[in-house]
């Protein structure tokens, strides 16, 4: 009776047996063990040199692009050099034309000194030719006139301000009195128009800052020049000019504007 027992027993171990080792046997897989640093060292090169991959695949596709990082900056860098070259020019030439500028304002105020001059000299000349003609005639009438004072070329015209005047004619002596100090007084009366219903107004004023230039004194002949103001809305229709000695009315003449 023991033996039937015992042959399962061995049959339930080889059947077992062939489980594990024989045909039937489930796959097993060996693997070698790695450590954990090898396996994180492995993984830090595996990400660099995917990194470099990266950035060879982007520098190959800029410049296949056009768009060459070291192309760029090459041309960049020479700009800059163009740029700093341009700067250095317009600086120069800056220089050049204040130069030029300066010498353009020197050249054109020494014209213009040289043109007042030259109007001055101009209207010095027609002066003196006019005094020269008055004087030829005086001249040829010695002897012929009683009066002992003449007056010529009176003029009167706008200062450019409302009101202002200015004068200017030549005295001259003649007969007995040529040659001799002489001193006289100027009056000037100026006149309204008729259709005005202003009164006359004679200068000097009491007060008058300008009444230096109403004292005349000569030996032959002499311009006399000088200025009056009347109120802005006093229209002069015609102005005198007297001349008087002690008082006495020696010479007048009469210009209507």
């Amino acid at each position: 009776m023991p033996w039937p027992l015992t042959g399962s027993r061995i049959a339930l171990m080889l059947r077992r047996l062939r489980g594990r080792f024989g045909i039937t046997a489930p796959q097993v897989s060996v693997r070698t063990h790695v450590p954990l640093y090898l396996r994180l060292i492995s993984i830090v090169v595996l990400t660099a040199v995917s990194l470099a991959l990266a950035g060879w695949v982007y520098d190959t596709g800029r410049r296949m692009a056009g768009f060459d990082q070291s192309e760029s900056g090459s041309l960049v860098k020479e700009l800059r050099q163009t740029n700093a070259a341009l700067e250095e020019e317009v600086a120069r030439l800056r220089s050049l034309l204040t130069a030029s500028q300066s010498s353009l304002q020197i050249d054109q105020a020494a014209q213009n000194i040289l043109s007042d001059k030259n109007k001055v000299l101009v209207s010095d000349n027609a002066r003196l030719k006019e005094e020269l003609a008055v004087f030829e005639r005086l001249t040829k009438l010695e002897g012929k006139t009683d009066d002992d004072v003449s007056l010529d070329r009176v003029t009167v015209r706008s200062d450019g301000a409302p009101g202002r005047y200015r004068f200017s004619f030549l005295i001259a002596l003649q007969g007995a009195k040529r040659g001799k100090e002489t001193k006289f007084t100027l009056q000037v009366v100026a006149t309204p128009r008729p259709s005005t219903a202003s009164a006359k107004i004679s200068f000097p004023r009491r007060d008058d800052p300008d009444a230096a230039q109403y004292d005349i004194s000569l030996r032959n002949f002499k311009r006399v020049e000088g200025k009056f103001e009347v109120p802005a809305d006093f229209s002069v229709g015609a102005v005198e000019i007297r001349v008087l000695e002690s008082g006495v009315l020696k010479a007048s003449k009469s210009l209507t504007l």
